[in-house]
């Protein structure tokens, strides 16, 4: 059981009944703690899966400030939240040289590559040119053929 708080009293919940945010909270939770405590890396797939982004942010500056990270542990982890590459007038929670970015490649394979081996200028709106393909990484899309996909279903829906 999880306690909430509420208007007039706190609220005991089931853990069957909490959000899967709330779940996945809970259970970086104790790896984090660990990580910090022992100086040891952690990875994370899909760091973001089911976190809002401002707890993704503030997880990621445990790691990189030095009075909540003494031991020196790293977090290792993939995520395709733009919101961590930072915004203009906004401080990045990552430097440049910690982000990396994969490219499938036409044989199948995927491509590794630095950002900063890209020499972004300092002003430069990273998370949103990340998001428009400035720097590859970024999955092929077509209309058309997401169109295509779902027209048998939704013309046997219709019917």
């Amino acid at each position: 059981m999880l306690t909430h708080r509420g208007a007039d009293a706190d609220v005991a919940m089931s853990v069957d009944d909490e959000s899967r945010g709330t779940l996945v909270w809970f259970g970086l939770a104790g790896p984090v703690l660990t990580a910090l405590a022992e100086g040891s890396v952690l990875l994370a797939h899909e760091l973001d899966a089911s976190l809002h982004p401002a707890l993704v942010v503030e997880l990621v500056r445990l790691f990189q400030d030095p009075a909540t990270n003494p031991a020196r542990a790293q977090l290792i982890f993939n995520s395709h939240d733009a919101a961590l590459l930072g915004e203009p007038g906004t401080v990045s929670p990552l430097g440049r040289d910690q982000v990396w970015f994969t490219e499938k490649r036409d044989d199948g394979g995927s491509r590794l590559y630095g950002l900063a081996d890209l020499a972004p200028r300092k002003e430069e709106a990273i998370g949103r040119r990340y998001l428009a393909g400035r720097y590859g990484a970024v999955p092929i899309l077509s209309r058309q053929q997401f169109a295509d996909a779902v027209r048998p279903a939704t013309a046997e829906h219709s019917r």
